[in-house]
């Protein structure tokens, strides 16, 4: 059995300032940094055996204090990035309505395959995450492994592995250093645990 553990990184200075930040190398806040040593007391009794981020500073960061209890290797898979907001990365919803009032209405009105300007459309995000995730799952069968990513990445995850598709994207919420766990029984995926 694999047991997956999915937490989201700590807070950063974007989100609370409420701009777009998907590929933007970002540090995490104060407040972040807590989250994360919180998590890792949390998980500190679990003996991973493997620790993936998307390569992302925050997503780094937070994956190095987790270890702190583990000293197991930490790997980079950029397939687990956030999604690529292109253009509108570090900007405002009110910023980008000004500034791209067109493209924004498309990118509503076909909010899974439209690609955000020099970005990339959620369906992309979500293709690339899917094969990531069904490939750690071919190669790691067995054990306990942490992936520590992205609320977008990690709402494709549960929307692929635990719900019906990318069209259940948007029914999980996922906070700062929620925990998360899926089981995996012989290829069948089981949620245990959401945002503890």
């Amino acid at each position: 059995m694999m047991e997956l553990y999915l937490v989201r990184h700590g807070e950063t200075l974007s989100n609370c300032q409420g701009v777009y930040c998907g590929w933007l190398d970002v540090e995490l806040t104060d407040m972040g940094i807590y989250q994360a040593e919180e998590s890792a007391k949390r998980l500190r009794e679990v003996p991973l055996d493997l620790i993936l981020t998307s390569g992302l500073n925050r997503t780094r960061k937070t994956a190095e204090i987790i270890n702190k209890y583990h000293h197991v290797e930490i790997h980079c898979e950029d397939r687990f990035r956030e999604m690529n907001f292109g253009r509108w990365e570090g900007l405002s919803y009110e910023e980008i309505r000004n500034q791209f009032p067109n493209e924004l209405k498309s990118w509503e009105k076909e909010w899974l395959d439209y690609p955000v300007p020099e970005g990339e459309s959620l369906r992309q995000m979500y293709g690339r995450v899917k094969e990531a995730i069904d490939q750690l799952c071919i190669d790691y069968p067995q054990g306990k492994i942490l992936l520590v990513s992205h609320g977008g990445c990690i709402r494709g995850i549960l929307s692929h592995l635990i719900g019906s598709g990318i069209e259940d994207y948007w029914k999980y919420k996922i906070e700062n250093c929620g925990i998360t766990k899926i089981e995996i029984v012989e290829g069948y995926p089981v949620l245990t645990m959401l945002n503890r």
